[in-house]
């Protein structure tokens, strides 16, 4: 049954380039780390992804973690590397894993409004254009750029790659891929079940902006802000219709450390919820692990580029710190989306 693995660098990633394969036979499920790989695959699914937590690691850590994810997947399967749509982390560690396999290189998203045009990356959230073929490293010399400008482009894309080569892009080319699997898209759920707690981790930008508009415009959102990610103790109790939790101030330790301190002050505010929303790879990351949350079972997209996904009783949407309209997390939590029912 399973056709597709996903391998990402971090659990919103897994869950972005998982989320338009929503509708495929068999379902979508997606390991939150590597060590929970074997129980997404018992699964039986149609498409498994899954986050090698490797983002902030040094460089040859991360080169171990996708080579022991590709040693644990069956043969013969659709390998789609995941990388960030503004090539963060460590691209060029994590495609040496992949040997001497030929590649096709897509991190635009049109959608969106990040193309690549002439072996560069530009458009929205990205100051200056990015070179390609920089962040691919030695895995340039086996590497096809091509541009992609539309999502023509993209469906252009996987008639130039061999059965062999290895997919590396983001949302953009895993929507390509679903179509021409002919999956039809899963029909997002219209309603989140509230109350509602949403946990901020990430300081982009876009979701900063986001943020603003939610507290600015959102009625009856308790705005509890974790200074250095230190969360106060959630009251006795119901929990607000929405909470919004977010990390504020100085990170006195490095990412992880305060995503997990953080995580550990939300998760009783989390455990009170129905339906959670983070934005932060590892936030995310830390945030479920604090639930104690391994396999998602991902059902569709809220709104484009925020994947639903069900897990540990609770609906869970994920959203990467540079996606989204500035006005999403307050369309999330409308009126006319939560409902206490």
């Amino acid at each position: 049954m399973l056709q597709v693995a996903i391998i990402a660098d971090d659990l919103t990633g897994a869950l972005d380039a998982a989320a338009p394969f929503a509708g495929v036979a068999g379902g979508v499920v997606v390991a939150t780390r590597p060590e929970t790989l074997g129980a997404a695959l018992a699964t039986n699914s149609g498409v498994v992804s899954v986050s090698t937590r490797s983002r902030e690691v040094h460089p040859e850590e991360a080169q171990r973690r996708v080579a022991a994810v590709l040693a644990e997947l069956p043969k013969g399967l659709r390998l789609f590397k995941k990388i960030d749509s503004r090539l963060k982390g460590n691209v060029a560690s994590e495609l040496e894993a992949f040997g001497d396999r030929q590649m096709i290189v897509a991190p635009a998203i049109p959608e969106f409004g990040r193309i690549v045009r002439n072996g560069h990356l530009e458009g929205f959230g990205i100051d200056m254009p990015l070179a390609v073929s920089k962040a691919l490293g030695a895995a340039s010399d086996r590497a096809a750029i091509p541009d992609t400008v539309t999502a023509s482009d993209m469906r252009e894309v996987l008639r130039l790659a061999g059965e062999g080569a290895v997919l590396v892009g983001a949302r953009g080319l895993a929507s390509a891929l679903a179509s021409s699997l002919g999956v039809v898209a899963a029909p997002a759920p219209v309603r989140l079940p509230g109350p509602v707690c949403i946990a901020i981790g990430s300081t982009d930008p876009i979701t900063l902006s986001q943020v603003a508009q939610l507290a600015q415009h959102g009625e009856g959102v308790q705005h509890v802000r974790a200074v250095s990610g230190r969360v106060p103790l959630a009251p006795d109790g119901a929990l607000a219709p929405v909470t919004l939790l977010q990390i504020v101030g100085g990170r006195d330790d490095d990412v992880g450390t305060t995503s997990r301190r953080f995580a550990e002050g939300a998760a009783s505010w989390l455990g009170g919820a129905r339906s959670i929303i983070v934005s932060g790879g590892a936030t995310a990351e830390a945030c479920l692990d604090a639930l104690g949350i391994d396999v998602l079972s991902l059902k569709g997209e809220a709104l484009p580029g925020l994947p639903v996904s069900e897990g540990g009783g609770r609906t869970i949407v994920t959203k990467s710190g540079g996606f989204g309209d500035v006005d999403c997390l307050l369309r999330l939590v409308a009126g006319a989306v939560v409902t206490e029912a």
